[in-house]
């Protein structure tokens, strides 16, 4: 990643700066301030505190897996030309840091970077769990929206950030804030409630596990193929082996997969089982047809929230 982002730099430099790119479809739409997101709950929860006060832009193309994203120019134009730029930042997404040392001062948007530290999770060596190499340090789970407690930070964070930029909308940004913050509480007692009644608080993913921090919120139990953040996703026969003697061992109904995923390690499960194949939704992103049709992350949630339902019990 940072070879090939070296290399749109120096593209962007031989053009003579990184505004002065030619017209491309990512340039803003309209005259009203451009706020760029990275992923889809960012880009979410921007768009529905800013309402129609700015035009909010999702730097991640609808249907892309967030591990696999690569940028072009015409995202790094896009970002150059933000108002605000609001990212998550760690280990997948060191690629801002690159790109802002490459603009001078005064090209630089305002940013906001959403990770916290002090509320990570290493991602846990689990049972089972498939690694290509042990890692020298411990891997921290970008991953941290999907905790109410998180997601809320990341609501109060963005607030934040667009009353310095709307000023003279601090009210209405303050009443939408509150509207907001009132949903996922509700959503995250109908988690608890649902949850502590459950027969079971075991989760098995077939999958990658981007849910660390959901898992301990809600003290969850969980087997996974894969690390949040891995980029090996083709199981070994090992790794089906333990996950389907869990499944047949505690009587697992439903192993999941997330979104965008090609469900491969998961149906060879299932096969095996009988057991079903269900999705839960971590919210880096969405496909082409669910973003036009308008889904937003709170919808994403109530799915989920009827998966585990059928899941746990």
């Amino acid at each position: 990643m940072r070879k090939a982002l070296s290399v749109l730099l120096a593209a962007l430099l031989l053009a003579g700066s990184l505004v002065s790119c030619t017209e491309t479809d990512a340039e803003p739409s309209s005259d009203k301030p451009l706020v760029v997101a990275t992923n889809f709950v960012l880009y979410d929860t921007a768009r529905v505190l800013a309402g129609d006060l700015a035009e909010v832009r999702m730097l991640l193309p609808p249907g892309t897996d967030a591990h696999e994203y690569e940028l072009t120019l015409a995202d790094t134009a896009l970002v150059a030309d933000a108002d605000l730029f609001l990212y998550i930042g760690g280990e997948s997404e060191d690629w801002v840091d690159d790109l802002f040392a490459s603009m001078r001062e005064e090209d630089r948007p305002d940013s906001c970077r959403l990770i916290d530290t002090s509320l990570h999770y290493a991602e846990e060596k689990t049972e089972g769990l498939q690694t290509e190499e042990e890692p020298e340090e411990d891997a921290i789970d970008e991953h941290i929206w999907t905790s109410f407690h998180n997601l809320l930070g990341i609501v109060q964070q963005t607030a934040l950030h667009l009353r310095y930029l709307f000023p003279k909308e601090k009210d209405i940004l303050t009443d939408r804030r509150i509207a907001y913050e009132e949903e996922l509480l509700a959503l995250s007692d109908a988690y608890r409630q649902t949850i502590d009644g459950a027969k079971r608080k075991t989760l098995v993913f077939a999958d990658r596990f981007p849910f660390l921090y959901l898992a301990k919120e809600f003290g969850l139990d969980y087997y996974a193929a894969f690390s949040g953040c891995s980029s090996n996703v083709e199981a070994s026969l090992a790794t089906i082996h333990f996950l389907v003697s869990k499944v047949e061992e505690e009587g697992i109904p439903a192993v999941f997969v997330m979104e965008l995923s090609d469900g491969k390690c998961a149906e060879a499960v299932a096969r095996e089982t009988g057991c079903a194949v269900l999705t839960l939704y971590s919210g880096h992103n969405v496909t082409p047809e669910e973003f036009e049709s308008g889904i937003t992350y709170l919808d994403l949630l109530r799915q989920n929230l009827e998966t585990l339902k059928i899941a746990l019990n």
